[in-house]
């Protein structure tokens, strides 16, 4: 079979791989969002490489699911192996895709390698550097490639995969990156719709662990597993997901999600449940009838929350509280993907979670955590990488640092959506929708009143982007300038540039200038420097 790509997955080959090409010692990481087809990438990518690699090419995962996802995408014609316990299968061919636990066992005996790619790369924490330094032994130019819809760690502080410790660290940073916002822009993924249930979860009285930054996980699962509380929300999860055909419920542990299934059957509809002890053919015959849309609900806690892939996934009911951004991003993703006769997914929060991280396209990675806060960091102008601010040459790139970068104004992340429609473009800069402009009149540094357009955002509370319209400069060079790009502005020909500051204000909010679908902002600056019309 041929590998049929869209636009977006063709790019993101095309660039990561010319990523590997400029910096021989990267290790990038190619972020898509979830329901992107990474499967696909990940087959392209193979049929790509091995073309001119004289080792084998492993493709590199933690869940015997996704070995079998990526495995059944590969074309027939490149005779592809499987090696997972889980699968029963030990199959070493030039390419192979193997269930990590299973191979590593296998590492010291693998012949010469040439690519290592990791799946859902955000869990190549523990034994993955051991690993790959143990093939860097026979195979020293061994290169390596993540795949993740999340590129930070499952901690609260959600420290970026390329700014771990050292001796944690695998990857340099993003090579390559197609945002949410783009895909659903050009109709790739379907839309979430966010709802606010009458009862809500209480984790006022939990504990949080210090080692994660997350809720201490038996004081959560006490606090959310009350009898009345789950007859309650199974009661109000009927009347919100009347019209929903497929609904994936996410509990907290075990006992509540035991609790949650027979709470909802008692309601007289369709539950099962899988946990990580579900016997292997019993998970399947479940997944089976969900996605053949026989089975209205399925209940879940941590096992579906990566690379389970059921398409017709229209409702998601979140009874996980959280302070993890890589399980919420990764939870919500369970129903972007695109299905006949799906329009969206409706998504009722049952936490506090959807306030406290706000929209999923605008949850980053940051920087580690010390003692004294948190470490700065810098975007390297060349490769747009983010970086610690003390190093003088970017490790993904090279680029010297010669003066100490500026971290301008930020905004206020909050809210009303949970997704933003953010487009993060290849040049490092980023393009918001627009919803409304607000205009306010502000006196500058050099003593002339100037208008102040605001560009907000659906649903945020601060704007996303400030302009200056200094039509009064004292310097008339400035006035002639700026009063061009108010008549360039006007939403009808033959207007005139206004005398005052006031008169500007009054025509600016009776609607005399356009307003634009999107601006775009370089990272961390409040200052737009394009905008579409």
């Amino acid at each position: 079979m041929d590998i049929q790509l869209r636009p977006y997955q063709q790019r993101l080959i095309d660039v990561a791989l010319q990523h590997l090409h400029n910096y021989p010692d990267a290790r990038p990481i190619i972020v898509a969002p979830t329901a992107s087809g990474k499967s696909v990438i990940v087959a392209a990518l193979c049929e790509r490489l091995v073309k001119t690699c004289t080792g084998m090419i492993l493709v590199l995962t933690h869940r015997r699911e996704l070995v079998a996802q990526n495995a059944a995408k590969m074309p027939s014609h490149m005779n592809v192996g499987v090696y997972s316990a889980g699968l029963g299968k030990k199959q070493l061919h030039r390419i192979t895709v193997a269930g990590f636990q299973s191979l590593r066992k296998k590492v010291a005996s693998l012949p010469k390698v040439s690519y290592i790619l990791i799946d859902e790369c955000h869990f190549a924490l523990t034994g993955y550097k051991e690993f790959i330094d143990t093939v860097r032994e026979k195979s020293p130019d061994v290169r390596v490639i993540g795949l993740t819809a999340t590129p930070f760690d499952g901690t609260a502080n959600r420290t970026a995969l390329h700014l771990l410790p050292a001796d944690k660290a695998i990857f340099s940073g993003v090579g390559a990156e197609v945002t949410m916002g783009e895909l659903l822009r050009d109709g790739y993924l379907t839309q979430l719709i966010p709802y606010s249930p009458a009862n809500k979860l209480d984790t006022s009285a939990v504990a949080v662990d210090n080692r994660t930054g997350d809720f201490a996980v038996g004081q959560l699962q006490a606090a959310v597993d009350v009898d009345e509380t789950n007859l309650a929300i199974a009661a109000e999860i009927n009347g919100i997901f009347t019209e929903r055909r497929t609904v994936m419920v996410f509990c907290t542990g075990a006992e509540h999600t035991l609790h949650m299934r027979d709470a909802l059957r008692a309601t007289g509809h369709s539950a099962e449940m899988i946990l990580a002890n579900t016997p292997g053919g019993e998970r399947d015959k479940i997944i089976d009838r969900f996605r053949a849309g026989k089975l209205k609900y399925l209940v879940a806690c941590e096992v579906l929350l990566v690379g389970f892939d059921a398409p017709a996934v229209d409702g998601i009911a979140n009874l996980r509280p959280t302070k993890s951004g890589l399980v919420w991003v990764q939870l919500c993703g369970r129903g972007m993907r695109l299905h006949p006769g799906k329009d969206d997914c409706l998504v009722a929060d049952f936490t506090d979670t959807s306030i406290e991280m706000g929209p999923l396209d605008e949850i980053e990675g940051n920087a580690p955590k010390l003692k004294g806060g948190e470490a700065p960091t810098k975007i390297c102008p060349e490769c747009f990488s983010i970086i610690l601010a003390g190093l003088k040459f970017c490790p993904t790139c090279g680029e010297e640092f010669i003066f100490a970068e500026h971290e301008g104004q930020q905004f206020d992340p909050n809210t009303g959506l949970l997704v933003s429609g953010v487009i993060k473009n290849d040049d490092g800069t980023r393009t918001y929708p627009v919803s409304d402009v607000q205009y306010e009149v502000r006196n500058t540094t050099a003593g002339a009143p100037a208008l102040v357009a605001k560009y907000m955002s659906p649903g945020r509370a601060t704007p996303v982007a400030t302009e200056f319209l200094n039509l009064f400069h004292h310097n008339s060079n400035v006035a002639n300038r700026e009063a061009a790009r108010w008549l360039r502005r006007q939403k009808f020909e033959g207007g005139s540039v206004p005398l005052t500051a006031q008169e500007a204000l009054t025509r600016a909010e009776m609607g005399a200038l356009r307003t634009p679908k999107s601006v775009t902002v370089k990272p961390g600056s409040p200052w737009p420097v394009r905008f579409q019309a």
